[in-house]
């Protein structure tokens, strides 16, 4: 089970037409069976004990809830987006009532907040004492990871505005709504964030979908919704890190809550930048970078995982050697559209990332298929996911604007900053040729031509240092031993900035990447069967082969083209061993069928011959 998910956006479809009117009445003494609803892709939204199902982030009209939940919707024209003060945790050791009361001793939280939140804790174990079956089983679960952050003394004022919402919208849903099917994407009228159903531990802000929908508001430039999505998702943000994050608050792939992701983190600056841009409300690029703290954290607090080359961020903040590849490009994304604002700490952290995506992205391309982590192949819609992640990614990095270049390292900024880590000179050339304004001088110093690159022993490129990381010539026009640069041997402007020679792109991995995922996508898997040794009746015979690709393969053996036997079972790339017993001597044939996640299918056959046995 993976939390990561691609956001549906379809319409209510055929099978749900009876659901979109209203089903799902208050039903707390039924059995469980007599009010559950089919998983929709949709997101089903409660109002007023009925549910309808809409696309992700919901309208904003309606609203029944009380408290927490209808404070919920918020202003649609924002002035100053709020996030909760840190505030120090209660002691450790005492109940989720107690705790409430010392943070209000201590004046953490203001008496009228607590009276709200202990009614709302006193409303669940109200409705618990009503409730029965999976009702009762999934508020409970809410409450008690209430209880379990409170006594392990993480019980901040920050944390309670999303815990408290957490308990009043499952306290609402189980008493007034319909049961769910595993996974299942709800929301509550008036509001835009988007829950969903894990079984066993309630409905729970799907931060990452939310932060999806608000990126959806972006694209179709809904300026009222995004601004209510933003604002909200900024009221329910916990310090952490150095800065301010959204936790998950359940347990997940054995992680106890409250615990974040980098996906999670890197699309939420993304969905920050982009309301800055869509509102002209720069405090948004403000709390974006609030939200990086994580970035520079290590686990279990945040997301950094430091290498050799850069930096790794992690898909859960708990596992600090899962290294999932779609989480990791998602938050560069993130990092990038903040840094392209101009955000020096965003752009440092992304080139950390960059470093090490580039390295690392090879090693999940088995030559057919993606892997998810350094373990398992992707299944359909992550290698689709991570696909689309890849070509944004090669947009990103494909931008000669001088904005994108101070990005990437490769020029300096319009307001007069330092030149980047690999170079002056980018890919448009003039800002790192030779002359006054060119990288000679104390500023361009880093600016000289780079490894690959670089100017021989007797340093023909003079003083200015013009060659940048991408302006210098390539492999085969780089200046060699005798120093000359370009293929004109001259420092002159012909070969100042490596207009004469190749040049090679590193972060063009992510577009090539991407192309071969796509390719995939149509390509049939590759079966390879090793030539079968001979067989005894009635012995242990194994047939070996080999698979490309994740595929569901079906196994048969045939006598006198007649199909004696088989199985099928989902089987990822490599070598395999699969074992029959021919149960009398003759002529056989194994046959391997391959259909991979995408539909494609392939088939290999070999003979076997069966002897009597001794």
């Amino acid at each position: 089970m993976r939390i990561v998910r691609p956001l549906a956006m379809a319409g209510c479809a055929a099978a749900l037409l009876g659901l979109c009117g209203g089903a799902g009445a208050s039903a707390t003494k039924r059995p469980d069976p007599g009010n559950r609803i089919r998983y929709s892709s949709l997101e089903l939204v409660l109002d007023s004990g009925h549910v309808r199902a809409s696309p992700l982030g919901a309208p904003v009209a309606g609203g029944s809830g009380s408290g927490r939940v209808a404070a919920a919707t918020l202003a649609t024209t924002p002035t100053t987006p709020a996030v909760p003060a840190a505030g120090a945790a209660a002691k450790r050791g005492l109940g989720f009532a107690r705790a409430l009361t010392e943070l209000a001793a201590r004046s953490e939280i203001t008496p009228a907040l607590e009276i709200e939140d202990s009614s709302a804790w006193k409303a669940a174990a109200k409705a618990l004492k009503r409730l029965s079956g999976t009702r009762k089983t999934e508020l409970r679960a809410v409450v008690k990871t209430l209880t379990t952050i409170a006594r392990a003394g993480e019980l901040t004022p920050a944390r309670l505005p999303a815990l408290v919402l957490t308990l009043q919208s499952n306290t609402q849903w189980w008493t007034t709504g319909p049961l769910l099917a595993a996974d299942q994407r709800v929301g509550f009228a008036g509001s835009h964030l988007v829950w969903e159903f894990y079984p066993g531990q309630g409905l729970q802000v799907q931060w990452l979908g939310t932060f999806g929908a608000a990126n959806g508001f972006f694209d179709e430039k809904d300026k009222t919704d995004l601004a209510s999505l933003i604002d909200q998702a900024l009221s329910l943000a916990v310090t952490r890190g150095g800065g301010v994050a959204w936790e998950y608050d359940f347990s997940f792939d054995g992680g106890a809550p409250p615990w974040v992701s980098a996906i999670t983190e890197g699309t939420a600056v993304e969905a920050l930048t982009h309301a800055a841009t869509l509102l002209h409300n720069d405090v948004y690029l403000t709390d974006a970078n609030d939200a990086l703290g994580i970035f520079q954290a290590p686990p279990p607090v945040g997301v950094e995982s430091s290498t050799p080359t850069g930096a790794w961020y992690l898909i859960y903040s708990f596992a600090p050697h899962e290294y999932v590849i779609n989480a990791f490009i998602q938050s560069l994304i993130g990092l990038y559209d903040l840094a392209y604002q101009g955000d020096p700490l965003a752009q440092m952290l992304f080139q950390r990332g960059n470093a090490e995506a580039r390295l690392a992205l090879p090693n999940y391309n088995t030559g057919y298929w993606s892997l998810y982590d350094q373990y398992s192949e992707s299944d359909l819609s992550y290698h689709e996911l991570l696909t689309g992640f890849l070509q944004t990614l090669c947009a990103q990095t494909k931008q000669t604007t001088p904005a994108a270049l101070w990005v990437l390292g490769l020029s300096t900024t319009s307001t007069g900053g330092t030149t980047g880590p690999s170079g002056a000179s980018g890919a448009s050339g003039p800002t790192g040729s030779s002359g006054p304004s060119g990288s000679s001088g104390p500023s361009g110093s880093s600016g000289s031509s780079g490894a690959s690159g670089s100017s021989g022993a007797s340093g023909s490129s003079g003083a200015s240092g013009s060659s940048g990381a991408s302006g210098s010539s390539g492999a085969s026009g780089s200046s060699g031993a005798s120093g000359s640069s370009g293929a004109s041997g001259s420092s002159g402007a012909s070969g100042s900035t490596g207009v004469t020679g190749p040049t090679i792109n590193p972060n063009a991995i992510y577009c090539t990447t991407a192309t071969a995922f796509t390719k995939d996508l149509t390509r049939a898997p590759v079966i390879k069967i090793k030539n079968p040794a001979p067989a005894r009746v009635r012995h242990v015979t194994h047939a070996h082969f080999t698979l490309s690709k994740i595929s569901t393969v079906t196994f048969a053996v045939l006598y006198a083209d007649k199909t004696i036997s088989q199985t099928t079972m989902l089987l990822g790339h490599g070598s395999h061993s699969l074992a029959w017993r021919p149960p009398h001597a003759g002529q056989w044939t194994i046959e391997l069928t391959a259909v991979d996640l995408a539909g494609n299918h392939a088939q290999q056959s070999a003979p076997v011959t069966v002897a009597k046995a001794h």
